[in-house]
C-alpha cells in the first residue's frame, strides 16, 4: 500500500454507493462478530460469563459484573494466534497460515465501598478496558479450474451491462491517472473497470458505442487464484459503571467506542489453458487494495440477581453499534498477450469514497451460574442477535437500499450459547468452554456456516496477584469469490475452513 501512497499523482472523491455495489452484503460480518477476545480466564471458560462477573471482559457481556468486584483490580492481557485458512476451490485444496502476537486486554477496575449498612446502595465501582474485539490480520489462497467462466468475463459483462460509453473506456488523456481518473468521474466504478480492462487489452471497443467483445478465448479452461493478505483490526474501549443495590442485585451500563482500521489486498490471476491466436489473452492478474477505517459507538446495560446464595441469573442488553465508516481503493490490472508485450495498467490512483454508516443489530443475552462456594463454578450464556437488521444508511440511496434488501433476504436471526467451568484447588484454578454459534444466513444463503470453539485454561493466585494462562480453539467455514459482484456471482464460491488457535496470558493485580 505504500508504495501507491508515495506514488501518488492524484485522488478523487467518488459516491461510496458506487463502490458499494460491488461489496458483498457478507462484508458486514467483519463487525458483527468478534474473536471474544480478552481475559485469559474469560477465554479459558469460552466467555460464558453473563451472571460470574467480577471480570473486567465479562463486563462486555453483562455490565452489571463490575459490581462483582470486591477490590480496585488491573488486568494485563497478551494472546498469540496461529490461524489456518483451508480452502477448496473446485475440486482442488490449499491451505494458508497466519501467526502473530496481539495486545488482548487491558484495564482496571476502581471498587468504591458504602459503609452505611442502611444504605441501597453497598458499593459502585467504575471500570475502564481496552479489548482487541476481532483480528483481522489473515492470509488466503485458493486455485483451481474453472471450465466455464474467465476472470475476463467480470470486465465484459460489466461494460456491456452498463453500455459504458467507448469514450470513458478509452478517454482523451495525457496520463493514466489522469484517464482513470476520467472514467471515475464519468463513468463511476464500472467505468473504472471499463477503462482498466480496455487499456490492458482485455476486452476490444465494439461495432456500436457502448458494446464490447472479449479479447481472449471463451471457450477454455481457466487455471484462476486468488490470495488475501489482510491486516487490521477492531477495538473497543469500554467505561464501566456498576452498582451493587442490596445484598442480592447488581446492575451496570457500558459506553463503548469502536475503532475500525482494516486493509484487504487481494490479487485474482487466471492463466488460459488455450489463449488462441497472437495477441490474444494467455493470462491475467487484477488487483485490489481497500482500505476501511472510522469509528463506532455502542452502550450496554444489565442487570444479574442472587437467586440463591449460589444461583446467579443474568439478563443484558447491547445496543446496535452505529459506525461511521470510509474506504479508500487502489487497482492494478496486468496482462500478458500471445506474442505481444506485457500490459501493466497502474494508475497509481487513491479512490476515497464518501463516508457511510453501518448500523448493527442490538443483542440479547441470558445467563445462569451456579457458584460452589470456594470449589468453582458453572455458566451458561444464551445470545440471541437477528442479523437481518444490520443497515447501511443513507436508506434513501438507491443502492445502500438495494445492499439492505439483500442483508434481509439472506440473513436471519441466530443463537450463541457459551458454556464455560472453573474448578479451584486451593491456588490453582482449572477452567474449561465450550461455544457454539448458530449460522446467521438462512439456509439457501449459506455463506458463513456455523461457529464451534472450545478452551481451557489453569490460574494460579499468589498474594494479591494471579496468572491466567489459556488455549481456545474456534473454527467457522465461509464463501468467496474470485471476485466480488452483488448479486449472483458467475463464479463458483470457493470455501474457506478457518481455524482460529489462541493462547493467552493475563496478568491480574488487586490494590
Amino acid at each position: 500500500m505504500n508504495k501507491y501512497f508515495y506514488t501518488l499523482v492524484s485522488s478523487i472523491l467518488l459516491s461510496a454507493a458506487a463502490y458499494a455495489q460491488e461489496t458483498a452484503p457478507t462484508d458486514v460480518m467483519r463487525y458483527n462478530q468478534s474473536d471474544l477476545n480478552g481475559t485469559a480466564r474469560f477465554r479459558g471458560m469460552s466467555g460464558a460469563f453473563g451472571a460470574v462477573g467480577g471480570d473486567l471482559s465479562a463486563t462486555n457481556i453483562n455490565p452489571a459484573g463490575g459490581a462483582i468486584f470486591n477490590y480496585n483490580t488491573a488486568a494485563f492481557s497478551l494472546s498469540y494466534l496461529a490461524r489456518n485458512n483451508k480452502a477448496n476451490y473446485y475440486g482442488n485444496n490449499t491451505s494458508k497460515n497466519y501467526d502473530g502476537l496481539d495486545l488482548g486486554q487491558m484495564g482496571a477496575v476502581f471498587v468504591f465501598n458504602n459503609y452505611n449498612d442502611n444504605a441501597t446502595m453497598k458499593k459502585f465501582t467504575i471500570g475502564l478496558n481496552y479489548e482487541s474485539t476481532k483480528n483481522l490480520r489473515n492470509d488466503i489462497l485458493f486455485r483451481g479450474t474453472n471450465t466455464h467462466n474467465s476472470l475476463g468475463d467480470y470486465f465484459l459483462n460489466m461494460a456491456n451491462g452498463a453500455k459504458v460509453p467507448h469514450g470513458i473506456a478509452q478517454p482523451q488523456a495525457n496520463s493514466a491517472e489522469q484517464a482513470y481518473m476520467y472514467a471515475g468521474h464519468n463513468g463511476g466504478f464500472v467505468g473504472q473497470q471499463t477503462y482498466l480492462a480496455h487499456e490492458a487489452w482485455l476486452i476490444n471497443k465494439g461495432t456500436q458505442d457502448g458494446t464490447y467483445t472479449a479479447n481472449y478465448n471463451q471457450n477454455s479452461q481457466y487455471n484462476q487464484a486468488r490470495t488475501f493478505s489482510n491486516s487490521g483490526f477492531t477495538n473497543k474501549f469500554a467505561a464501566n459503571f456498576a452498582a451493587q443495590l442490596g445484598q442480592r442485585f447488581y446492575v451496570g451500563a457500558n459506553l463503548n467506542i469502536h475503532v475500525v482500521d482494516y486493509t484487504q489486498s487481494s490479487l485474482a490471476q487466471e492463466t488460459i489453458a488455450t489463449p488462441g491466436g497472437k495477441g490474444s489473452i494467455q493470462s491475467m492478474s487484477y488487483f485490489n487494495e481497500v482500505y476501511t477505517y472510522g469509528t463506532g459507538f455502542s452502550f450496554n446495560i444489565g442487570a444479574i440477581g442472587q437467586i440463591t446464595e449460589s444461583l446467579r441469573a443474568g439478563l443484558a442488553y447491547e445496543s446496535p453499534t452505529w459506525y461511521s465508516l470510509k474506504d479508500e481503493l487502489i487497482q492494478e490490472l496486468s496482462t500478458s498477450r500471445v506474442g505481444e508485450n506485457n500490459a501493466v495498467v497502474d494508475p497509481r490512483v487513491v479512490n476515497v469514497f464518501d463516508r457511510y454508516r453501518l448500523r448493527t443489530p442490538s443483542k440479547y443475552t441470558g445467563s445462569l451460574a451456579y457458584i460452589f462456594k470456594d470449589k468453582g463454578l458453572i455458566s451458561v450464556d444464551y445470545t440471541f442477535k437477528d442479523y437481518s437488521n444490520n443497515e447501511f444508511r443513507p436508506t434513501g440511496n438507491d443502492t445502500y437500499y438495494g445492499l439492505n434488501q439483500g442483508i434481509n433476504t439472506m440473513m436471519t436471526g441466530a443463537s450463541e450459547v457459551r458454556i464455560g467451568g472453573e474448578y479451584i484447588i486451593k491456588q490453582v484454578s482449572l477452567r474449561a468452554g465450550y461455544r457454539f454459534e448458530q449460522s446467521p444466513y438462512k439456509k439457501d444463503y449459506k455463506m458463513y456456516g456455523d461457529l464451534n470453539g472450545y478452551s481451557a485454561g489453569i490460574g494460579y493466585t499468589f498474594g494479591s496477584s494471579r496468572l491466567d494462562l489459556s488455549y481456545s480453539r474456534t473454527s467457522q467455514s465461509y464463501n468467496t469469490y474470485l471476485v466480488d459482484t452483488t448479486g449472483a456471482n458467475p463464479y463458483q464460491a470457493a470455501n474457506i475452513k478457518t481455524t482460529d488457535n489462541f493462547v493467552s496470558l493475563t496478568y491480574n493485580i488487586n490494590f
